[in-house]
């Protein structure tokens, strides 16, 4: 006969543990050290609940990926309705702490095809709510979107930021606060150049 489940809060707090624990460990140690002994350990839950709730420590990443990511998406889609969602895009993507995250599930993904499919459903969703924002935010300026296509401004911004996070993450700094000053002035000249609240151009 077969074992009672737990009950859902139970099975909601181990597993919730276990989830935070394997991002945390991604974060400080990197995806080799997150082994269902170490996680089991960093969430204080036996071992064998790691494959009580995940059958692979592959589906256990892949929680930890969509956990983060529906997170991360609602984070953004809040925070590009901003008044300034061309500086928000910026900012948003100079937070060290997303970045290192994510250089670990690329890493990670090289050698898991379950975690690489997910990181590429994650991306596009990002870059549609990225575009959209940057679409929005260059109409509302009187920018000719043919000459500056929104995907591109929006992975010009995005795409700089995490090179320059991912450059920090391994000591490289060397005219980091020049490319910064300059790309914050750029935009803020952008922000400057918007029709005023009347709708009337400068």
């Amino acid at each position: 006969m077969a074992a009672p489940r737990k009950t859902r809060s139970a099975d909601n707090g181990a597993r919730q543990r276990l989830i935070e624990a394997t991002a945390k460990i991604m974060r400080d140690e990197g995806y080799a050290a997150a082994t269902s002994r170490r996680v089991a350990a960093e969430a204080g839950v036996k071992q064998a609940l790691v494959y009580y709730y995940f059958p692979s420590m592959d589906d256990l990443f892949v929680e930890v990926l969509r956990a983060g990511a529906e997170a991360s998406l609602e984070h953004m889609r809040v925070a590009l309705a901003d008044d300034d969602p061309l500086f928000t895009l910026w900012k948003l993507n100079n937070d060290a702490r997303m970045s290192v995250l994510n250089t670990e599930f690329m890493a990670l993904a090289n050698h898991r095809k379950a975690i690489r499919a997910e990181l590429k459903a994650f991306a596009e969703r990002v870059r549609d709510i990225e575009t959209a924002a940057v679409t929005v935010a260059l109409h509302a300026r009187g920018v000719d979107l043919q000459a500056y296509p929104p995907v591109a401004v929006a992975m010009l911004i995005a795409q700089t930021a995490r090179s320059l996070c991912n450059e920090d993450a391994v000591g490289v700094t060397l005219g980091h606060q020049e490319l910064r000053d300059f790309v914050e002035r750029q935009l803020q000249l952008l922000a400057e150049s918007a029709p005023n609240a009347t709708g009337a151009g400068p």
